[in-house]
């Protein structure tokens, strides 16, 4: 896990024979819902040199200091529903670490953003 790969270091689908269905097991929904495109990902310091796929060690490298999940897609050049379910799966073994703001959690619902824009319609 070195540092943030350079520019055009990604992975993309243009140059993989595989395919992101097949990366995230045909799995379209990530196995958490804890954190969102702005929650900060880092990845937990590894004592010893853990065996992970290329993907999965891209990800990691890219997480070396807190960045967010959209950071985290734009480096990587993954697709954000594929890095999601990859990012839940590092989660879920303990290799990441996720960190959503009071913010995040706090914010209103669909419906209360709708019922606020209506009544600001009637003004």
């Amino acid at each position: 896990m070195s540092s943030v790969p350079a520019q055009g270091e990604g992975w993309s689908a243009e140059s993989s024979l595989i395919r992101p269905y097949s990366l995230t097991g045909g799995r379209t929904r990530p196995s958490r819902t804890d954190f969102s495109m702005t929650s900060q990902v880092v990845a937990v310091p590894a004592v010893e040199r853990l065996e992970v796929d290329a993907e999965l060690e891209l990800i990691l490298s890219v997480c070396v200091r807190p960045v967010s999940v959209a950071e985290v897609a734009s480096y990587s050049g993954f697709p954000l529903g594929v890095l999601r379910v990859l990012l839940a799966d590092l989660l879920d073994q303990g290799l990441v670490m996720v960190h959503t703001s009071d913010w995040e959690r706090r914010r209103p619902d669909a419906q209360t953003l709708r019922s606020v824009l209506e009544r600001i319609r009637e003004l």
